[in-house]
């Protein structure tokens, strides 16, 4: 069986490379005569996107997989214009035609070069996260896919402080909802985005113990019953976050909730299932998009064009990549890739010195995330009313070197990150819960800083020595009596 799995996995590197060998070929000749053909780059980003989650299938034997899952969400927020303006798709539900699949208006367009190079940019993209996630999963996941979790974990969190945590996150996370709904009603919803409004610290800090308790209690490995109870419990409270239009948070602890349920209770769904929830997903993502702007209405009559109004929505941040290459004498450099890299932390000194976050709406070029200098770049008005475009991490790699090299060093040591993550530090004793506290995070990387990963991994480690002194602390206290 493991030199099956070897074979497969030594098989699919070698396409991979082939696969590199020709873009960087391809590559040259369009840097040398500035030339190709854009829907044939296109159709090349999806032949080599399907053939990625196909095979990533075979070698895990799950569609389940972390990194299938990274894969689609990076399909869904970065390739998905791309791929509408490759299948053609006009919609005059919007008022958008083929050639604006690319645009967020009609006063701009990117030139045909920096269109190509998109593509270019992220066919490289996805055969490096290929290549890294192969070279993990030969190194650490053809002899760990057959282990069984439970016997690599002990009962490491006391199931009562687990509770607590949980429902007093519970408070801190309901009492959160309240307040983002009324300022919804008051202000509007970019005004969350605003810098005008901060969550009360207390709140803040609560709700952090929401998920963290909801953790702790599944790494106690209840049976199937209380699990699956407990998990549909949590779900439909986060969904209650919707309310406030914002959707990034039920649905990457959603997934993130449906792959800690694969995983202990080794859930099996098919490709068909997994396609029919996908689907059901984007109705009701476009539906609360539509909710959240209520100046915007549609008249929509088919669901094929809810769902494909979803898709071009989520697609924005394609634009972001596109300025980074168009205007890369602003956005790109050494120097302002280590600013873009170094703004997680940047945020978490500021919280610690108990300075604000920065964000001077009118000049930018203060800051030190992306995000912010790419929004106020794009839509001046939409910025200072605390709208924005988000980031990206493949945009950032891009822009650490404004080519494609860093994007190729960085995607290979990701792709290789998934693997460690999946296959090796998930069997450690704190390594699960390690693992599904980054996993959210991980999930929403196609639209935010590389670096948040990190912070998280930070994060989780002080919770864990924060925890493990608390239980110390209680059992010493009761030996004592």
């Amino acid at each position: 069986m493991m030199f099956l799995s070897e074979k497969k996995v030594t098989y699919h590197l070698f396409i991979n490379i082939l696969f590199l060998i020709f873009l960087i070929l391809e590559y040259f000749l369009f840097l040398l005569f500035n030339e190709f053909d854009l829907k044939l780059i296109e159709a090349q980003l999806l032949i080599i996107f399907v053939y990625s989650i196909f095979s990533t299938r075979i070698i895990s034997n799950s569609w389940l997989s972390v990194y299938v899952i990274f894969l689609a969400l990076t399909c869904l927020f970065l390739f998905s214009r791309p791929f509408l303006h490759l299948w053609g798709f006009t919609d005059s539900t919007v008022g958008y035609n083929e050639a604006q699949w690319y645009a967020e208006n009609q006063n701009f367009s990117f030139k045909n070069s920096t269109l190509i190079k998109i593509n270019f940019v992220f066919i490289f993209a996805i055969l490096s996260l290929n290549l890294g996630y192969l070279l993990g999963f030969k190194k650490y996941g053809i002899r760990n896919i057959s282990k069984k979790l439970s016997l690599s974990h002990a009962k490491i969190f006391n199931i009562q402080m687990a509770y607590f945590f949980y429902f007093v996150g519970l408070l801190g996370f309901l009492a959160k909802v309240y307040l983002y709904v009324q300022l919804l009603r008051n202000h509007g919803y970019f005004y969350l985005y605003s810098g005008n409004y901060t969550l009360p610290p207390l709140v803040r800090i609560s709700d952090d113990f929401f998920y963290i308790g909801y953790l702790m209690i599944m790494m106690n490995f209840p049976s199937k019953k209380r699990g699956y109870f407990i998990s549909a419990v949590t779900v439909i409270l986060y969904a209650t976050s919707l309310l406030t239009g914002m959707r990034g948070e039920f649905f990457t602890v959603l997934l993130s909730v449906i792959f800690l349920l694969s995983l202990i209770y080794k859930w099996r769904i098919g490709l068909f299932s997994i396609i029919f929830f996908g689907i059901l997903l984007m109705l009701l993502g476009q539906s609360i998009l539509m909710i959240k702007f209520s100046n915007v209405s549609y008249e929509i009559n088919q669901l094929i064009d809810l769902i494909r109004i979803f898709i071009y929505s989520q697609g924005v941040s394609v634009l972001v990549l596109g300025y980074v290459i168009e205007f890369s004498d602003m956005f790109t450099g050494f120097y302002q890739g280590v600013r873009y890299f170094m703004s997680p932390f940047v945020s978490i000194f500021l919280v610690v010195t108990g300075q604000k976050q920065p964000r001077d709406v009118s000049n930018p070029t203060v800051e030190y995330n992306l995000s912010d200098q790419i929004s106020y770049f794009i839509d001046i008005d939409r910025y200072r009313n605390g709208g924005g475009y988000g980031s990206g991490y493949i945009v950032e790699l891009f822009a650490f070197g404004g080519d494609v090299i860093f994007v190729v060093l960085g995607c290979l040591f990701l792709g290789y990150l998934i693997s460690f993550l999946s296959y090796q530090l998930i069997y450690k004793k704190y390594g699960l819960f390690i693992v599904m506290m980054i996993m959210p995070v991980l999930f929403w990387l196609p639209r935010s800083s590389i670096m948040t990963l990190g912070k998280r991994y930070l994060f989780s480690i002080l919770i864990i020595i924060c925890l493990t002194m608390v239980y110390n602390f209680i059992k010493t206290k009761k030996t004592a009596q």
